[in-house]
């Protein structure tokens, strides 16, 4: 049986910044506190100054709206903007976690993401912010220019989102849900590329809980309309996910970490309950990366497993409940056979670092099958 680890821990969300968003802020909902910007007036975003407030007549006496059109095109391209979109559109690694069946269009969020952003701004400056956090794994040399290209981009992209918000319909559905899901890879290669001074579980969970709150809490919006959804262009993609994630595992890689949430005496039925769907969905991960014959993105639950897990799962996660730090580190080797995937990388073997850290020695037996299989995969 697993004790709290001997490392005291600090409270989760001391140090989260407001995110400013409307009508209060999801971060300061979750820290418990009052919102700085609850009593604030949201300003009208213009997303288009030159033609937000104003009809552009198409009239040859009327000289005052040519000269506005005149000026518009006067205008410098963004060069690094440009730089950003023929990223986005000829690499094939960007998008590589992107889900689907085989033989399906390369990228197909891609292709109607790049349509889509030209109705829904907010996903085109979240499809900019993320070709931009791929340029500075790239370009290493570069990365500090890139990585605040990606921040300021996927602020205005959340900021435009919270101002523009109404309703999801069948006029935004898709939009939306394109929007969560490359939001999501995002937040996920922020969480797993971040190193912290201290190196250790407190500052990666605080992380780690933010992207798993905000991820599901936009997917959970997108599929509120999922009927709507069902008769659009992503059908097929949702269709192949909803299948992927249905399925019955198959292997027994997580038996070990199954029979002690069974015997732990400190969890409820309900907490026992999320922590058993969790790993039934890490085996059904762990069953597609094994298969030789995946008809799909056998890498599919390395993206999607954190926003699958319930609710009452991550908050066993903020109260670093042993047992649930130990589904982690199954999470962790789940992680590390994506190793080459550039968005993944030595994350897995980071993350079961500080999980076997702060357990200590009594975590060992439980941790064994996760180190067994990185140390494997390193030698």
């Amino acid at each position: 049986m697993l004790r709290r680890g001997h490392k005291k821990s600090r409270t989760v969300f001391a140090n989260v910044q407001c995110d400013e968003g409307r009508p209060i802020c999801s971060l300061c909902i979750s820290s418990g506190r009052e919102c700085s910007y609850l009593n604030q007036v949201t300003p009208q975003t213009h997303l288009i100054p030159a033609y937000s407030h104003r009809e552009v007549s198409t009239s040859p006496g009327n000289t005052a709206s040519q000269g506005t059109l005149d000026r518009t095109f006067e205008e410098e391209i963004n060069l690094k903007h440009m730089e950003l979109l023929v990223h986005l559109a000829t690499d094939k690694e960007l998008l590589i976690l992107t889900h689907g069946p085989k033989n399906q269009v390369p990228n197909p969020e891609l292709a109607l993401g790049l349509k889509k952003g030209l109705e829904s701004p907010y996903l085109m400056y979240q499809l900019l912010a993320f070709s931009a956090r791929h340029l500075a794994f790239l370009k290493p040399e570069h990365s500090t220019s890139y990585l605040h290209q990606a921040v300021t981009l996927q602020t205005r992209a959340v900021s435009i989102f919270n101002a523009s918000w109404t309703e999801i319909n069948q006029s935004n559905c898709v939009d939306i849900l394109l929007f969560s899901s490359i939001l999501g890879h995002h937040l996920l290669t922020d969480t797993l590329a971040k190193r912290t001074p201290e190196d250790g579980l407190d500052e990666f969970m605080t992380n780690y809980v933010q992207f798993v709150d905000m991820h599901r809490g936009v997917h959970t919006i997108a599929m509120t309309a999922k009927t709507q959804l069902m008769q659009s262009e992503l059908e097929p993609i949702i269709s192949w996910s909803a299948s992927f994630t249905s399925r019955s595992p198959r292997g027994n890689d997580c038996q070990r970490v199954r029979d002690l949430v069974n015997q732990a005496e400190s969890l409820g039925m309900e907490d026992k309950k999320a922590c058993q769907l969790v790993i039934k969905f890490l085996q059904v991960g762990f069953d597609a990366v094994f298969s030789e014959d995946e008809h799909g993105n056998r890498y599919h639950m390395l993206c999607t497993w954190p926003m699958l897990g319930p609710p009452e799962f991550t908050a066993l996660l903020v109260a670093r409940k042993p047992e649930a730090l130990a589904i982690l580190a199954y999470y962790a080797a789940l992680l590390h056979h994506g190793k080459h995937l550039w968005q993944i990388g030595d994350a897995g073997a980071y993350m079961l670092r500080i999980i076997s850290d702060f357990l200590g020695s009594e975590g060992e037996y439980w941790l064994e099958y996760p180190r067994h299989s990185i140390l494997q995969s390193l030698q």
